[in-house]
């Protein structure tokens, strides 16, 4: 019927080991002309296509305990409903924290880390750090050398004592570090993480929320839902 408002197709869960970039958040389908955007429960999201509008569709629940303790806890999104992996404190203090990434068996998948802020003059806050591989960093876009060398620039750095104007600076550029200035629509340049010279993991804007694409093949999958869930808040 003329003017009739159009229904939203059903957004079904998707297997969370579906290859593609995923986001982390509650929105099912951004807001759009005369049409409210969507919200479900908090979940690792997958973008798909239906009836020729964008959703996301939910692959990973998250559950957070206690909303005072970056402690969480991820859930298939799909029938079985099975734990997926646990994502918890390591430690903290001075060196930065860390957080623990453990599948359904409590065996370790990884660590995802964060550098204090005065340290952060040349490699991003957030990195990861899988057994078996290089640490994968995220150099500035104007940082040059490899992954091992952006995060011995940084150690460099912060001995040397890099100014907190110049750590605003840099830290404007990536997300997660300029989350408190709303003041401009512009999109943030992308930020690609790498392990030495191999591009691993990228997070760029896309309709008001941040994709994460996953790019080396042997990235531990959920170890990466785990640095998005924490990066996001």
């Amino acid at each position: 019927m003329f003017g009739r408002k159009k229904e939203d197709p059903p957004v079904l869960p998707v297997r969370w080991d579906t290859e593609g970039g995923f986001t982390v958040g509650e929105v099912v389908r951004p807001s759009a002309p005369r049409r409210k955007k969507l919200i479900g429960r908090r979940a690792v999201r997958m973008p798909v296509t239906l009836d020729g509008a964008r959703y996301f569709a939910a692959a990973a629940f998250i559950e957070q305990r206690d909303p005072e303790v970056r402690s969480y806890e991820l859930y298939d999104a799909t029938e079985t409903g099975e734990l997926l992996c646990t994502v918890a404190s390591a430690s903290g203090g001075r060196n930065g924290e860390r957080y623990q990434v453990r599948d359904q068996a409590g065996r370790e998948l990884g660590l995802v880390c964060r550098t204090p802020a005065a340290k952060r003059a040349v490699q991003h806050g957030w990195w990861l750090r899988q057994p078996g591989h290089p640490d994968v960093v995220a150099r500035y876009h104007w940082a040059k050398g490899s992954a091992r060398q952006i995060a011995a620039r940084g150690r460099d750095a912060a001995v040397r004592g890099a100014s907190g104007l110049a750590t605003s600076v840099v830290d404007s550029v990536l997300y997660g570090d300029a989350a408190d200035d709303t003041s401009t629509a512009r999109p943030r340049k992308p930020v690609t993480w790498h392990a030495d010279e191999e591009a691993v993991l990228t997070a760029g804007d896309t309709q008001g929320s941040t994709l994460y694409v996953p790019q080396a093949r042997w990235l531990e999958r959920r170890l990466a839902f785990a640095l998005a869930v924490l990066q996001q808040g």
